[in-house]
């Protein structure tokens, strides 16, 4: 999974609260079913744009912040996921959201735009929220 090993050698990642919250990653990612970890990538990355609005709002410089890394590399995850034989018009249609969000995601970064993060998080909930759908009808 992406990032997880990083997380270990990561010594941010390792202390205190952070090392339950590790914890709490690799249980869901060793229970988690091939939907269950694209469920688990939309969490996390929602969490990354979270920390990234934290940053924002204190006036750090997100190109600096881990979590810009983060976030784009969920992405890139996302999109490598795609089954384009199992469901070609689903994943053509996912990828192109994907790629918007990277693109507003490299313009939240390059020019602290609140809003744009604010829109890009909306987004990724409603993608989420409906893969959540999709999800809970199959059980």
């Amino acid at each position: 999974m992406i990032g997880t090993a990083n997380m270990y050698r990561n010594p941010s990642m390792t202390n205190g609260p952070n090392q339950y919250r590790l914890l709490e990653l690799s249980s869901k990612l060793e229970s988690a079913d091939p939907c269950g970890l694209v469920a688990i990538l939309y969490e996390e990355l929602l969490r990354s744009l979270d920390v990234l609005a934290a940053a924002l709002k204190q006036g750090r410089d997100l190109s600096r912040e881990r979590h810009s890394d983060r976030a784009k590399s969920i992405l890139i995850a996302l999109s490598s996921s795609l089954d384009f034989d199992q469901g070609q018009m689903i994943s053509t249609t996912l990828n192109g959201i994907y790629r918007a969000m990277m693109k507003q995601l490299d313009h939240t970064i390059n020019n602290k735009d609140e809003g744009k993060l604010s829109e890009l998080r909306a987004g990724v909930v409603n993608v989420s929220d409906a893969w959540n759908a999709i999800i809970a009808q199959r059980n």
